[in-house]
């Protein structure tokens, strides 16, 4: 299952700091802080799906292990290409594909989307730091927006995996 009311309780509470903040730098930081903490969620989430259905189907401990340590830790990043890749090395490419077959053709493309855009975003703000106030950074709003749309990805996909007879 996958837990969104702590990081929507999160995002919701810098936006609300955002909307008070007395200077354009202090929202800049409310702004930078919403996407470097949803790209935190996502890459955990994606980690906790692949872990869950692992669980789920292993029986071997060594084979949890090796998911664990050489799947999931080894993959950093939270791009759609390295969370399939996650998924292969789970379920095989034939059952990534039947998955992918199954997904709701409206949100597969708005996961990869809000994926690709929040990874631009974080990519930019995790290797800078706010210099001045001359700078733009999506607001809050933006970012809970491209949360909905991961959410509704993870989530989809978490679901296909449960009913999945794999």
């Amino acid at each position: 299952m996958i837990a969104k009311s702590y990081i929507l309780a999160n995002l919701m509470g810098l936006q609300t700091k955002f909307k008070a903040a007395k200077t354009q730098k202090d929202s800049l930081f409310f702004s930078k802080l919403a996407i470097l903490e949803l790209c935190g969620w996502i890459e955990e989430s994606m980690d906790d799906v692949v872990l869950t259905s692992a669980k789920m189907r292993l029986k071997d401990p060594e084979n949890l292990k090796f998911i664990q340590k050489d799947v999931i830790k080894k993959t950093y990043a939270f791009e759609y290409e390295k969370f399939r890749f996650m998924l292969m090395r789970l379920i095989g490419l034939i059952n990534v594909e039947r998955l992918e077959a199954e997904m709701d053709t409206t949100i597969r493309p708005r996961f990869e989307a809000a994926l690709e855009a929040l990874k631009t975003a974080r990519n930019a703000e995790a290797h800078t730091h706010i210099k001045g106030v001359t700078r733009t950074i999506n607001a809050p709003s933006l970012t809970i927006a491209q949360f909905y749309d991961v959410y509704a990805g993870l989530k989809h996909i978490d679901t296909l995996l449960r009913k999945a007879s794999i």
